[in-house]
Order: structure tokens, then C-alpha cells, then sequence
């Protein structure tokens, strides 16, 4: 967990917890997705997070949804970020990468989908035994090797 130093007061540090655990398997799925490397994932996550408490008090004010909405976006510019340091794509590519997931991001009818994807597999995985569902929730979700589950 990041270091809650920059927030001041005790009911600030709480919210911004729940706003952490509410947000960050989203943002490192978005930086993932983008990057597709764990590790670089995991550091513009953390990233966003260090962004987001630096400044928490001006975002006070925004909703769930709001607040979900601003760290997706501070994770996907810490993904170009870090993608430009480490000269991975031109600028030409990285323009499409960022076209093409904010494409994907605002297409309703592609929202809808994964929804109903979701939906599915939420629904496949509550019928099976506990430990399995955990072993594939490690390895599709957290991305983990076989070696590492079991």
C-alpha cells in the first residue's frame, strides 16, 4: 500500500484506502492491457497512486464512479509515461495504442459485451470448487505461473 504521509487527516487516509482497494485491480488490468508486462503494470499503478495522493484533496469532491473514471486515466498516462522512457513504441504507434483504448473504452456496444462476459464467468466460476476457482483466478486475473500457484 502506498505511503499515506501526503494525506492529512485520519478520515482522508481511510477514504483514500477504499478508493485503492476499490480501483486497483481496474487500473492494473488498464495498464496490463496496454503494456503487457507485469511489472511495468504494477510500478504505473503504484505510480497513479502516489499522483492521486499528492493531490487527494482536490479530488475530494468526485463520486465513485468519478473517482474510478480519474485513476483509469492517471494509470493510462503513467503507461505512456513509462512507455516513452523505455522508447518501447515510436510516437506513431504510441498514438494508435492510445487510440485504439480509448476506442475500445467509450464503445458502448464493446462495454456491453464484456459486461455480459463477465457476467458468464462469474457465474461458470461460482459452480466450481473453491480451490480450483482460486488457482484460475491467479492465473488469468493476477497473470501467475503455474509454479507460483501451487
Amino acid at each position: 500500500m502506498i505511503a499515506l504521509s501526503a494525506i492529512p487527516t485520519e478520515e482522508d487516509r481511510n477514504k483514500f484506502r477504499e478508493i485503492y482497494e476499490e480501483n486497483y485491480l481496474k487500473m492494473y488490468h488498464v495498464a496490463l492491457g496496454m503494456i503487457k508486462n507485469q511489472a511495468d503494470a504494477e510500478n504505473a499503478v503504484q505510480e497513479a497512486f502516489l499522483s492521486l495522493a499528492e493531490k487527494f484533496e482536490k479530488y475530494l469532491h468526485l463520486s465513485g464512479s468519478e473517482m474510478t473514471g480519474l485513476c483509469v486515466s492517471i494509470v493510462k498516462n503513467k503507461i505512456i509515461d513509462i512507455i516513452r522512457r523505455a522508447n518501447h513504441y515510436s510516437e506513431e504507434e504510441l498514438e494508435n495504442l492510445i487510440l485504439y483504448d480509448e476506442c475500445q473504452e467509450h464503445n458502448a456496444s464493446f462495454m456491453a459485451e464484456k459486461k455480459e462476459e463477465g457476467a458468464f464467468v462469474h457465474r461458470a466460476l461460482s459452480q466450481i470448487p473453491e480451490v480450483f476457482r482460486e488457482a484460475l483466478i491467479l492465473k488469468y486475473c493476477y497473470c501467475l505461473s503455474n509454479l507460483k500457484i501451487f
